[in-house]
């Protein structure tokens, strides 16, 4: 029987204040990245590419080599892009790439990210600003002051992410000839070892339900995620489990919505972790033949989301 691919589901509602990944200017107006639902809701949200960024650069706090990018193209017209080297540089594994060689040379990211998206209805408040002369000092410039106006606004947003048992695994296609040697050939598939899949995929859930990150716009003000709840699935079957993580009327993490998850996926889900970092608990659920067993109600600690982010690296890494 085939092996089936093994994957992590992570959902993660979380809080956050300010503009923290502006869109495109319109006048003297910075807007915040914002979409308009069927029923005339505005939902604003932070887009996956910028989450991504802020993850490498904390995978390169880490000690991690990111990839500094190529210029490509002819000449007088040449780009950055990616250099495509997944056993270097830990993003080109993790997040994939595309080098466009005489024959493309891509990886399929082996970790998906959504856009950071409101859960309900957002208002928007334009915040007024200008540089004005400076008459404090001694010499300044005289002129007329530079008005613009910021859009801010605080909410809860949900973040998704789908992690495959790809992660320093890769095709031959995906490699340059002088690569393969350095890596385990298994059947058709090239690996990294074991210890170093780990080590990767343990530093990007440090950051993913742990450590947070710093948004590219925090020179403005201490602009980070405040991490509410995370819902964790490990399985081998694919479980749509994020339109069932949401909150409910007072700000709580919906146990209705979490009962149906259970009661129509229990039989496809090995494990699942309920994450507070609200009342700094959480809750362990693994498979009991065709129900989810509640076995651990414990304190969110230093030691337990260590032993939980150890527990997904070994279910996601084991060929088992």
């Amino acid at each position: 029987m085939k092996n089936t691919p093994k994957r992590a589901f992570i959902s993660s509602i979380m809080k956050i204040t300010g503009n923290v990944n502006a869109d495109i200017g319109v006048g003297i107006r910075i807007p915040l990245k914002k979409i308009f639902t069927w029923n005339q809701e505005t939902k604003v949200f932070v887009s996956a590419r910028c989450i991504r960024r802020c993850i490498r650069e904390k995978l390169f706090e880490k000690g991690f080599e990111i990839d500094p990018l190529q210029r490509i193209g002819r000449a007088g017209a040449q780009q950055l892009g990616d250099i495509g080297n997944p056993i270097k540089y830990v993003d080109d594994d993790l997040f994939g790439y595309l080098v466009p060689e005489e024959v493309p040379r891509q990886r399929s990211s082996p970790i998906k990210i959504s856009h950071l998206i409101s859960l309900k209805h957002t208002e928007i408040k334009p915040e007024f600003a200008a540089r004005f002369q400076r008459e404090f000092l001694s010499e300044f410039e005289k002129g007329f002051p530079a008005p613009f106006e910021i859009e801010v606004a605080e909410w809860l947003g949900r973040l998704d992410a789908i992690i495959s048992d790809k992660i320093g695994c890769f095709e031959e296609n995906e490699l340059k000839q002088e690569h393969k040697t350095e890596l385990s050939e298994q059947g058709k598939l090239y690996y990294l070892k074991d210890n170093e899949r780990r080590e990767r995929l343990k530093a990007f859930l440090e950051i993913l339900i742990w450590e947070g990150w710093q948004f590219p716009r925090a020179a403005q003000s201490p602009s980070v995620p405040e991490f509410h709840f995370t819902i964790i699935t490990l399985t081998k079957r694919f479980v749509p489990i994020f339109g069932y993580v949401n909150i409910d009327e007072y700000g709580k993490l919906s146990q209705k919505k979490l009962t149906a998850l259970k009661n129509l996926y229990s039989t496809l889900i090995d494990h699942m972790f309920i994450l507070n970092y609200r009342t700094g608990q959480y809750q362990r659920f693994k498979k009991n033949k065709d129900t989810l067993k509640m076995e651990k109600k414990e304190t969110l600690n230093t030691e337990n989301i260590n032993c939980i982010i150890k527990e997904i690296c070994n279910y996601i890494v084991s060929k088992a």
